[in-house]
């Protein structure tokens, strides 16, 4: 049995989320001897009582989570290093999953890269490239991220020398080939669209359509949108079913 015990709470150290999943960086002690002074801690929560009731069937969100970064480092993408999973189950239903991975330093993401534009327009040129190209190389390896939002990419390094890291990898599917289709989704989750032309552009260089990529993205988009439409109306209804 595991035992449980609280973040510490470290006003220095940055808090990622709160809920439904608390992420948060968490110091290591220095008796510890590890190469990383500081840690990255995801505490996975519940969005609805059937995801609890379906979880017997199914890996825990953070053994998805690491398996995939274990994915993505095989194939030369980045992800930060992931250290380790703490899961308990009772009776196959799991009460407890957490994923831990080393801390990232300097780091900001695209979302809050492109609305401060600490390097420029010459900056955005070469971080747009960089997405683009960490993008297709993950997709080219077989990984459907299916939550790749502007936030999920992490920028680390200084002008010229950037990396595009991933995170938030606990939906992420791996599939034998990768059709346009489920390119188009991950690139329309983004909701980069002032950037979305260049960026399907230098995507698609010398192996896609760019102008049918750009169809199947916008097409997405519009049907995600009217999606979200529906549900904020049916919200009332799915908080009074617990669903």
């Amino acid at each position: 049995m595991l035992r449980r015990e609280p973040l510490p709470d470290d006003p220095d150290l940055r808090v990622y989320r709160e809920r439904p999943n608390v992420v948060r960086e968490v110091r290591l002690p220095p008796e510890v001897e590890l190469p990383w002074t500081c840690v990255v801690v995801k505490c996975f929560g519940w969005r609805g009582v059937q995801h609890y009731l379906s979880s017997p069937l199914k890996r825990s969100r953070a053994m998805k989570a690491y398996r995939t970064a274990c994915h993505l480092l095989a194939h030369g993408l980045c992800t930060p290093i992931p250290l380790g999973v703490l899961e308990e189950r009772r009776w196959g239903f799991v009460q407890y999953n957490v994923y831990v991975t080393a801390a990232l330093t300097d780091v900001i993401t695209l979302q809050e890269y492109c609305a401060t534009l600490p390097d420029g327009p010459a900056g955005l040129e070469e971080v747009v490239r960089l997405v683009a190209t960490s993008l297709r190389r993950m997709h080219d390896s077989g990984l459907w991220h299916r939550d790749m939002v502007t936030s999920n990419l992490l920028l680390t390094g200084a002008p010229g020398n950037r990396q595009v890291s991933l995170v938030d990898l606990n939906r992420a599917r791996r599939i034998p080939y990768m059709p346009m289709v489920l390119r188009a989704m991950d690139l329309a989750r983004m909701g980069w669209w002032e950037r979305l032309p260049q960026l399907c552009a230098l995507y698609s260089v010398g192996r896609f359509s760019a102008t049918r990529l750009l169809w199947f993205v916008h097409l997405y988009g519009h049907w995600r949108t009217w999606r979200w439409h529906m549900r904020r109306a049916l919200k009332p209804l799915r908080a009074r079913l617990r669903i």
